[in-house]
């Protein structure tokens, strides 16, 4: 999309708006009108200015016109695939409101900036992006975020104009990064949201996450993942030449090395485009594909120190303000990593960093250089950091998760089995810390003997004690008290109309939560086959009803139309307690399609259990064997 025509459309969709606005501002005064056409204009130019631009590795962090290297992405789910995200209007043609889950690197902010704009090129609506870790230092509601937001870019001064168009659903909300917000944040947001989407349910709402976020709690959002690159459908090649689109000479040698590189790893790295960027960046230093994701990470880490200036200006090295070398960065980006990680900072202020580099230089002997001069230097001559107004963060979320796993693989034996032994508990919840699937992943690449004796196997000794295979009766029982807690189901099935009364409670199976998180990293194909066959049976099964239940009272945020806020009412709810024993009529319900799932779990911990022990053992006996031989 040409950055003239976009502004040449903003003129024209401002005079549309109005025309379709007469109506809704009848009332209004003509110079509130007239403010309002004046204000949107300015908005649009604003916001289009603002997201047409991004920073990428590939390009050194040096501000690039979107579409000049953008490629669209592909979402699924469940039931149909390559849903195409060209064209904003037609992706919410089904479905108004929509969450993209994606991981690590998988293009889901750029997506977001992309139908951003195209909401602008298709006159679909008036776009407001709301990136969520703002909200992480916010004390206030995400509805008055987002007035302010509005306010604030002066696309009205009228509150009864904001209304008007919010009530005819003039508006399509896009909220960017729900993984990144903090742990305290997540919960109150989703019922903020629930309650802004019930006063405006006319507008369209865009959520993008990580996977493993709570995302089950926002009950009118369809989920939608966003598909990998492939070789055979010619995205590979695709995403390649849109990058290198000035030096196809380039783009040609990177296509065929992947091309003829046979490794079965190909596929499952170069789908994800921070990895295939990766690839690029590096590839004339090194155009073999690793077997394994933290090579990448290593490779571009290199990259960008030293090699990448040296691309298109022959033997340049950038000069370090900091005065110092590539060891001692990322030692302390090692440690810096590590704490703000587990601070749950997916972001920072320069006051958050200086402490942190002030405690470093404290810690560290022979660690002696100018904070901001270091600082600087990530930004620039580097280009790990981004500065987006003050707030830092780095090129890409998962170089921080990098670094933090170097860190722990750098630890001593009794250390790393204190630190993980901490992340099981840390991690135990991970509603309320985030997706940790690509840390931990990294950790098991870099630091897989311990990461295997601390971390898999004490997760896996605690599934054999839970789960108890004496007999098949037994064994399903307990594999469904290991995921669940309860069966909850209304005694009136809430209202389907328009002015439906949105609640936490319907029919729902109810997570185990404590011991659910702690290990789901190792069995979560588990988790999602139990959980699509028991909401199966609550929503398909008409002998469900048959089941013993008991009365229970439950706290439920229900909208006040009159405070325009939410309140906390009792509501009666039909319940199948499961934690003490599964009831037997339950168990007969659920046994025939839950024993299959149960014996291969139950098969799974076993083998598992022995892979690992006899890992560690003839690890530990090599090293053994290699210290007695000096």
């Amino acid at each position: 999309m040409e950055e003239k025509i976009l502004e040449t459309l903003i003129s024209s969709f401002v005079g549309e708006l109005a025309k379709e606005s007469k109506s809704i501002l009848e009332g209004i005064s003509d110079e509130s009108k007239q403010f309002l056409k004046i204000g949107i204009k300015k908005y649009l130019e604003k916001q289009k200015d603002k997201y047409s631009y991004i920073k990428t590795l590939l390009k050194g962090n040096t501000p690039t016109y979107l579409y000049n290297i953008y490629y669209h992405l592909k979402l699924s789910t469940d039931k149909i695939n390559h849903i195409e995200t060209k064209s904003i209007t037609k992706l919410l043609e089904k479905n108004k409101y929509i969450t993209i889950v994606g991981d690590a690197g998988s293009g889901k902010s750029t997506l977001t900036k992309h139908l951003f704009l195209n909401a602008i090129y298709e006159k679909k609506g008036i776009p407001v992006l709301v990136e969520l870790r703002y909200l992480n230092d916010y004390n206030n509601k995400l509805e008055t975020y987002i007035y302010e937001k509005i306010f604030e870019n002066k696309l009205t001064e009228n509150v009864k104009i904001l209304e008007r168009f919010l009530e005819h659903g003039k508006f399509i909300f896009f909220l960017d990064g729900f993984d990144e917000l903090n742990a305290d944040i997540k919960i109150g947001l989703i019922d903020n949201l629930n309650s802004f989407i019930q006063r405006y349910d006319n507008n369209s709402y865009i959520l993008t996450t990580r996977p493993y976020s709570d995302i089950e709690n926002l009950p009118l959002f369809h989920n939608y993942s966003v598909e990998g690159l492939t070789i055979i459908g010619g995205e590979i090649e695709g995403f390649i030449f849109k990058q290198l689109h000035s030096e196809k000479e380039l783009a040609i040698k990177i296509v065929n090395s992947i091309k003829n590189n046979a490794s079965p790893f190909i596929e499952s790295f170069l789908k994800n485009p921070l990895l295939l960027s990766l690839y690029i960046l590096t590839f004339q230093s090194n155009a073999e594909v690793p077997d394994k994701k933290y090579i990448f990470y290593r490779r571009v880490i290199n990259a960008l120190f030293s090699e990448h200036d040296s691309k298109t200006k022959l033997g340049f090295v950038r000069e370090k303000l900091s005065g110092l070398n590539q060891e001692k960065f990322e030692n302390i980006l090692r440690v810096f990593c590590f704490l703000s990680y587990f601070d749950g900072k997916i972001s920072w202020d320069s006051d958050y960093a200086n402490d942190k580099l002030r405690m470093i230089k404290q810690k560290k002997s022979g660690y002696d250089f100018d904070n901001y001069l270091f600082i600087k230097d990530l930004k620039s001559a580097v280009a790990l950091w981004v500065d987006d107004n003050g707030e830092l963060s780095f090129a890409h979320r998962s170089l921080q998760e990098y670094f933090a796993a170097a860190f722990i693989r750098n630890l001593n034996s009794i250390e790393s089995e204190k630190v993980y032994q901490k992340i099981i508990v840390k991690f135990t919840d991970v509603r309320r810390f985030g997706e940790v699937e690509n840390f931990l992943s990294l950790c098991k690449e870099m630091d897989n003997q311990n990461f295997t004796k601390y971390y898999l196997l004490p997760l896996f000794y605690e599934l054999r004690q839970l789960i108890n295979n004496e007999n098949n009766e037994s064994l399903v029982k307990s594999f469904i008290q290991f995921f669940v807690t309860s069966i909850s189901l209304p005694y009136v099935e809430k209202n389907r109309g328009k002015n439906r009364e949105i609640s936490y409670f319907d029919r729902q199976v109810n997570i185990n939560n404590q011991l659910v998180y702690r290990s789901i990293y190792i069995h979560l194909p588990f988790t999602r086959e139990l959980f699509r066959v028991l909401d199966e049976t609550l929503r398909k099964n008409e002998d469900i009803e048959k089941c013993k239940f008991i009365s229970k009272e439950e706290e439920v945020s229900v909208f006040n139309h009159h405070t325009g806020s939410r309140d906390l009412v009792k509501q009666k709810m039909r319940v199948i307690e499961l934690t003490q024993e599964v009831p037997n009529d339950f168990y007969s319900l659920c046994n025939s399609q839950v024993l299959d799932i149960a014996q291969r779990f139950d098969k799974f911990i076993d083998t598992e259990i022995y892979r690992y022990e006899n890992l560690v053992k003839a690890n530990d006996e090599f090293n053994s064997d290699l210290v007695s031989l000096i």
